[in-house]
């Protein structure tokens, strides 16, 4: 089976992809013809689909991972290379300087000593391609990370990664094998139990879905490796995993991303214990719509929106970041963006559709807000295609949270938006490295299920503040709102990890600042230049934060999984998963 893990021509393709994603932005154009997509905030060749792809998705989406022999060798060992001290964990168990990015997180409810955390794996790409010194920890069978912590997150109990799925269908009636591809979500399910939901992609067929793994109580016995074998990619001991939802034809026309899981917790449900995936699904003419499926603890799975089900979106079509979240009761609420309509890439509004317990009865979607243009609920604030300084690769999905604590039935809506141009005005997409100067992260709330939302506040600085990811505490309502955020640098370089925090449920607002030590983007001393030729580095980009960072806050204590190149790795920095927590504010 090794031969279906190293696929296709060589990284350094994936590397000029990336650049691209990374430095020019999604370069707009502003018609459509009949819905024959081409204006799109994405590159080409994934400028066939209108709405924003998430960064692993877009990989995904220009046909799989080109891979495969490679004369690159890795960097040379740095002189004199010490790690940060820093506040945080070292989430992963992985000698080798290549990247992780774009973090998870999930905590027991029943046990706060145990928790799993998530994130894209970027050995996938590169070890096959490099010596094996270059990958001490070994070769990977996913692009899907995950580690464990026994102990509250004071050290990693295991790292691993997820199994892939093996298929046939009617135009690979040979069969083929779906790895499981990263944009990592995951979820608390039931006694001890976790949700892992992933992108699976088959790199040679094309043939794409998104998979839902369930782990068992193996993963907490500390004398189970939980490996998943090169030699046999589709097992884990410690997960089980199914298809939700996929198009295994040949060069699959449409495509699936950007999955999100909420779980019912209310044990007066019948559905209690069900997890509902989120994610969306772009159609083969540029148009997308949010699928939502629910899964019981056993993977038995139904589509209750998106492809074979209703649509919740109406009138929506360029739909993205699609985001369920259940309430204390059961109650279904799916939040999305639509992305212009069929002659702009202007206005940008963001709705969200309600049903109970199940979801099987969605009503008319609301809207959250609306930015960029004349008449929006923010007028002057429009999308991040990237950022003028030029730091880090990242995208900024919002996120809707529910209180499930009694105290409140809140929702709340958290995004980031640009405030500020760009320091190159009048260059392609809008400005090159990035179209931002300076952001804001912007809060709403609701206190009726979604029918109406309170004006938007910004939460935030003006600074670089990126990938805002809101969470409540279960125990106490308290309210947090994570994000990226270079406010403690004077120039907007230096990158802290922020949570911007309400205990009156976001009537008023305070600031913690999670990380002790500035992160250096751009510490690796052995990055070079991907735009020349034969260019190679440890990064996929210059260099790659991912398109998120997750949190969740129990207890009294707030835990963030979160990227940061605080530790040397073979003689240089990359960036890693590092866990970080604190208690929330009095």
């Amino acid at each position: 089976m090794r031969a279906l893990a190293i696929v296709g021509t060589v990284a350094v393709a994936i590397v000029a992809f990336l650049l691209v994603t990374s430095v020019m932005g999604p370069v707009p154009v502003h018609r459509l013809a009949k819905l024959s997509v081409t204006v799109s905030y994405n590159p080409y060749p994934a400028n066939k689909f209108h709405a924003p792809l998430s960064d692993i998705g877009l990989i995904g989406a220009i046909g799989g991972v080109p891979r495969g022999p490679s004369t690159h060798a890795p960097p040379s060992v740095g002189s004199g290379v010490s790690s940060v001290s820093v506040n945080a964990l070292r989430f992963i168990q992985d000698g080798s300087y290549l990247p992780q990015s774009e973090t998870t997180i999930a905590l027991d409810p029943g046990n706060a000593h145990h928790i799993v955390g998530g994130s894209n794996d970027a050995r996938w790409f590169f070890c096959p391609t490099l010596a094996p010194s270059a990958c001490p920890s070994g070769y990977t069978a996913s692009l899907s990370l995950f580690s464990t912590s026994s102990d509250g997150g004071t050290s990693v109990a295991k790292s691993n990664d997820l199994p892939g799925l093996n298929y046939t269908s009617a135009t690979v009636p040979s069969g083929g094998f779906l790895a499981s591809w990263g944009d990592p979500a995951l979820a608390a399910g039931l006694h001890g139990t976790f949700y892992y939901a992933s992108l699976a992609i088959d790199p040679n067929t094309g043939a794409n879905g998104v998979e839902l793994s369930v782990s068992n109580a193996k993963l907490w016995n500390a004398s189970q490796a939980c490996l998943t074998k090169l030699v046999s990619p589709w097992h884990n001991p410690c997960w089980s995993s199914a298809l939700i939802y996929g198009n295994l034809t040949l060069h699959a026309t449409t495509f699936e991303d950007k999955e999100l899981i909420g779980v019912d917790k209310n044990p007066l449900s019948a559905y209690y214990g069900d997890a509902y995936v989120g994610w969306d699904h772009f159609n083969s003419n540029g148009t997308s719509t949010s699928a939502v499926a629910r899964c019981t603890p056993a993977l038995v799975c139904t589509m209750i929106a998106g492809p074979g089900a209703p649509n919740i979106n109406g009138a929506d079509v360029f739909v993205a970041w699609t985001n369920p979240v259940v309430g204390k009761n059961g109650g279904v609420y799916v939040s999305w963006c639509n992305f212009g309509t069929t002659t702009t890439v202007n206005p940008v509004n963001c709705s969200i559709a309600s049903s109970p317990a199940g979801g099987t009865a969605f009503g008319a979607p609301h809207l959250v807000l609306s930015y960029m243009g004349a008449g929006t609920t923010l007028p002057n604030a429009y999308v991040i295609s990237g950022y003028a300084t030029e730091q880090f690769r990242t995208g900024d999905i919002p996120t809707t949270a529910v209180d499930t604590s009694g105290i409140t039935n809140n929702l709340y809506y958290a995004i980031a938006v640009c405030v500020q141009g760009n320091y190159y005005p009048g260059l392609v997409g809008g400005g090159t490295p990035g179209n931002c100067g300076l952001s804001q992260i912007a809060v709403t709330s609701s206190s009726n299920g979604g029918t109406t939302w309170t004006t938007p506040v910004y939460v935030s600085t003006p600074a670089v503040n990126s990938q805002p990811w809101a969470t409540v505490d279960p125990s106490d309502g308290k309210l947090a709102v994570v994000y990226y955020s270079t406010q403690y640098d004077a120039f907007n370089h230096r990158t802290d990890v922020v949570a911007s925090t309400s205990i009156d449920h976001g009537t008023t607002w305070g600031l913690m600042r999670v990380t002790n030590v500035s992160d250096e983007p751009n510490a690796d001393p052995q990055m070079f230049d991907y735009s020349r030729a034969n260019g190679f580095g440890g990064s996929m980009s210059v260099p790659q934060y991912g398109d998120y960072l997750q949190a969740v806050a129990f207890g009294g204590t707030l835990w963030v999984l979160f990227t940061g190149n605080y530790q040397a790795e073979q003689g240089t920095f990359q960036v890693d998963p590092f866990l970080a927590h604190a208690p929330m504010p009095d």
